[in-house]
């Protein structure tokens, strides 16, 4: 990261607004989730827990992340309140549309920043800083990011959507099934248990790019679609986070094996492997 020298945050002062600015939005966090986990329905009850679990992973993974690539200690609290806030839509979402499918509701991301611009916390970051978490939340669900984007909100984004990706698998995977299917059917967008795989996501993987949730028409379709995203993975480090939980591994293991499958993973498989030697 010796090419980056601009950050935000310079001194002790700053440090500590910004170490102020993670307890506001923790708290934030707290209070705008705590009646979505009182929901009458313990199912949705507990879906709403682990959606509010999944970001305070996300804000420790990007720090994890940010602290690997060196960057100094405000920047990597300021990574960590991304990683905190960048959920925050899938609430309201859920609540309104019963699904965490964007394509069939609303734009999480989009949602997310709409609700940030009307809190005190968030305004009281000034301008830049806003912007700077506004676009990375917005990056963070995107197919992909333009590198030539500003160089802060590239960094900021890739950290984001590395730490997203490693809880999203970790999140799938704890809450799988002995028979393969996940605890709830929301996490796999309802996609029905039973169908072939989809060529375009076998030819996606072959082709070494992240499959498209368009084409996802079955569980198995959505276990792929989840292991195609090591291919937009940006970080040394995130792939040996990914590694020593063996994600992947576990993913192809609840499925069916099927020479098609058994390729597919075979591809994963090496692309990770050669990512510790390049």
């Amino acid at each position: 990261m010796n090419h980056q020298k601009k950050y935000f945050c310079r001194t002790m002062e700053e440090l500590s607004i910004v170490k102020d600015h993670i307890v506001a939005a923790r708290d934030f966090l707290e209070k705008y989730t705590a009646g979505f986990l009182n929901h009458p329905d313990r199912d949705i009850a507990d879906l709403m827990a682990l959606r509010r679990e999944h970001s305070l992973k996300v804000s420790k993974l990007s720090g994890k992340i940010a602290t690997n690539l060196m960057l100094e200690e405000e920047d990597i609290l300021l990574a960590e309140l991304i990683g905190l806030l960048h959920d925050l839509g899938r609430f309201d979402q859920f609540q309104k549309y019963q699904t965490f499918d964007d394509e069939k509701s609303a734009n999480h991301a989009e949602l997310t920043v709409e609700l940030l611009k009307e809190q005190a916390f968030f305004t009281a970051l000034g301008e830049e800083k806003q912007e700077l978490i506004s676009q990375a939340i917005l990056n963070h669900n995107k197919d992909g990011i333009s590198l030539k984007d500003d160089k802060l909100v590239v960094t900021y984004s890739q950290i984001l959507r590395d730490a997203d990706k490693l809880d999203i698998w970790d999140y799938c995977v704890s809450n799988l099934k002995r028979d393969g299917n996940f605890k709830h059917s929301a996490i796999s967008l309802n996609l029905p248990a039973s169908g072939l795989v989809n060529d375009s996501i076998i030819r996606s993987i072959k082709s070494q790019k992240p499959a498209k949730r368009k084409d996802m028409q079955s569980v198995n379709d959505f276990k792929l679609m989840l292991m195609s995203m090591v291919f937009d993975l940006n970080f040394r480090v995130s792939f040996h986070l990914l590694s020593e939980k063996q994600l992947i591994k576990k993913l192809y293991e609840s499925m069916s094996k099927k020479d098609v499958v058994i390729d597919a993973y075979r591809e994963l498989r090496l692309y990770i492997e050669n990512k510790f030697v390049v």
